[in-house]
């Protein structure tokens, strides 16, 4: 007999907006109205106001005075170095998934990269296609705190990573990169799947960091 724990709601808010964050439903620079986020989710102003404190302490939105609570932005300065610790979380994601994946997690990780190149023609959904590849690579990784970091940068970066698949001919070359990380891994060569775990990072910061939108202007 024991009490069934419901996630507060405040946790709830919060994942919701992390998700509308990281699919670029709100963009970096935009204001967050917490009467808009209230109508949005069905949930208290107080529930609202604690969610975005969350994310304002994983770097996610930012307050401004005067201004309000806006979604954060990335300098090409900062960027780079979220991609460069990026680089380093994916390679060791990469390596411990080729050493610890299950048979049936390495079968779903060549099924979502064929899902990827299915969809190419249809770019909206491409994004969405790319998180599930990384949603298996850290969870056959079995390395829970590293899949977290990964996870709240890749967050922190949505706007690079779909910029980079909105340049001309990008996304065929995500494919052919995906395609040799599966063929390293079926190899077990886990020094290969690292290093072309990273090399697809540092790839998608070159194709992005020179088209990147100015912030949204409130």
């Amino acid at each position: 007999m024991k009490v069934q724990r419901v996630e507060p709601i405040r946790n709830q808010v919060a994942q919701l907006l992390r998700t509308a964050i990281s699919d670029l439903q709100f963009k970096p620079g935009q204001v967050l109205v917490e009467r808009e986020l209230c109508e949005m989710t069905g949930a208290s102003r107080p529930s609202v106001r604690e969610a975005l404190r969350q994310l304002e302490s994983e770097g996610l939105v930012t307050s401004k005075t005067g201004k309000g609570t806006v979604v954060s932005s990335m300098t090409p300065v900062e960027a780079a170095q979220v991609c460069q610790i990026r680089a380093v979380l994916e390679g060791l994601a990469g390596r411990l998934f080729t050493e610890n994946a299950t048979v049936e997690q390495r079968a779903e990780l060549v099924d979502v990269v064929n899902r990827f190149e299915a969809e190419l023609d249809n770019p909206d959904r491409l994004m969405g296609i790319k998180n599930e590849f990384y949603r298996v690579l850290l969870e056959g990784s079995g390395n829970e705190l590293a899949a977290q970091m990964t996870v709240t940068l890749q967050r922190r970066s949505s706007l690079l990573r779909a910029t980079s698949l909105m340049v001309p001919g990008r996304p065929k070359q995500t494919v052919k990169e995906l395609r040799a990380i599966l063929a390293a891994i079926k190899k077990n060569d886990a020094d290969k799947v690292e290093q072309l775990c990273r090399d697809h990072v540092n790839n998608i910061y070159a194709a992005a960091i020179e088209r990147l939108p100015d912030p949204v202007s409130g």
